[in-house]
């Protein structure tokens, strides 16, 4: 009989969550902070690709969030985001409070069926997925 360590770089818990995202077409999935740090990666992509990744989604975010309020009020929240490339789809949703899960995908792949495992993840376990406000 055999077991596998946890991951040394990740929250072992959070980085078997993202298993659920492992679908035909899904490059790799990232688990991000509200202040762009990775929480989690999936096994298909290295840590420092994850941390960059997380960076990246961060700022579209925060440039979605800037455009809410153009596009309504100052209610408006940023529920999801959908980048077309010639080589990818990247898909963010919101995880809960002050988190983001983030996809890569073929740009071939279902992205309906990749957005609504990414939903339901996100409501199914919201509390894990949830990332504290940093504080001074």
């Amino acid at each position: 009989m055999s077991t596998t360590a946890p991951p040394a770089d990740g929250n072992n818990k959070l980085t078997w969550m993202l298993d659920s995202l492992d679908i035909e077409g899904v490059r790799y999935s990232v688990l991000i902070s509200g202040d762009g740090l990775r929480m989690a990666h999936s096994d298909s992509i290295t840590r420092d690709e994850a941390d960059a990744f997380a960076a990246a989604v961060s700022g579209v975010q925060s440039l979605g969030k800037a455009l809410a309020v153009m596009c309504g009020d100052e209610d408006n929240r940023l529920r999801q985001n959908l980048i077309e490339y010639d080589q990818a789809l990247v898909l963010v949703t919101a995880a809960g409070q002050n988190a983001m899960l983030g996809v890569c995908a073929e740009p071939t792949a279902d992205a309906g069926l990749i957005v609504h495992r990414m939903n339901d993840l996100a409501s199914r376990l919201g509390n894990e997925l949830t990332s504290e406000t940093r504080r001074p």
